[in-house]
């Protein structure tokens, strides 16, 4: 069986070569690079999946550690901006995902023998339904807030005039990037709204209420409020442009918060506990 330690560097270092590839290719406008870049950054997600299946978490008795919830994270991100790439047909698209997962297993490889301690009650398939439906719409948040931020840096020098220089003239028209973003959001929502109801309901039998006032609780209810409204804007009243942009980066950020914060430094639920 693959180590965590193996299986880590092997994907890292795809992702790594990826992300080079790339940004290089997308840097000196060499398509060839960016085209490497895509098939490089398949490569990795391959045989990040197939780590997966083979359960490398098993070399650790006793659940996931830390550092493999990052890398779930990274794969999350990975097979949304593939399947957003290839549904678009748009090549740098599909390069957003690769920088994303390189940083999460970067974080991951100094937590890959810090177990979390998850108590036997909470080993169902109805938290597994909680934890896959919020990494995935955590991926999807991840992939509009690279969108928003590109929309709103390209909307800048486009409205101040500014002349489009090098790569800046292969970036992805303004109408892409949006949609981008209104492709993750009206998706990622419905999955976020999912994994919050299915922990809210299964947090009653294990803590006794569904909501105790946990910081991460009352953390993850404000991101679900700001999302219904980016959603709710996104799908009834049409929003386009900056507004949505910005607020996706800040939900992201949020979400971002909740993660490597509370999770880590704040008494809660979901702390991270090492073993």
């Amino acid at each position: 069986m693959t180590s965590p330690e193996t299986g880590t560097l092997l994907t890292l270092g795809l992702y790594a070569l990826a992300s080079i590839s790339g940004i290089a290719g997308t840097a000196l406008r060499l398509p060839f690079w960016r085209k490497v870049g895509c098939g490089l950054a398949v490569a990795g997600f391959i045989v990040q999946t197939l780590i997966l299946a083979t359960g490398f978490h098993t070399s650790l008795p006793g659940g996931l550690s830390i550092g493999a919830y990052f890398q779930m994270i990274a794969w999350f991100v990975m097979l949304c901006g593939l399947g957003i790439g290839i549904k678009m047909r748009n090549e740098t698209a599909a390069l957003f995902p690769a920088p994303l997962a390189l940083l999460l297993f970067a974080m991951s490889a100094p937590y890959l023998q810090s177990l979390i301690r998850v108590p036997e009650s909470l080993k169902a398939s109805f938290f597994a339904l909680h934890i896959g439906t919020l990494f995935l719409s955590l991926a999807l948040l991840a992939l509009a807030c690279v969108a928003g931020l590109l929309f709103i840096v390209l909307e800048r020098r486009i409205k101040s005039k500014q002349h489009m220089q090098g790569f800046l003239q292969d970036m992805p028209a303004l109408s892409l990037l949006d949609k981008l973003n209104a492709v993750t959001t009206i998706t990622g929502f419905p999955l976020y709204t999912l994994g919050l109801a299915a922990g809210l309901l299964w947090a009653k039998p294990v803590y006794g209420a569904s909501f105790s006032g946990d910081p991460k609780e009352v953390i993850t209810i404000g991101i679900w409020l700001l999302y219904a409204w980016l959603f709710h804007n996104r799908l009834i009243n049409g929003w386009k442009g900056r507004k949505p942009a910005r607020l996706a980066i800040i939900i992201f950020l949020l979400s971002l918060f909740s993660i490597i914060v509370v999770n880590t430094l704040m008494d809660t639920h979901h702390a991270f506990i090492r073993s």
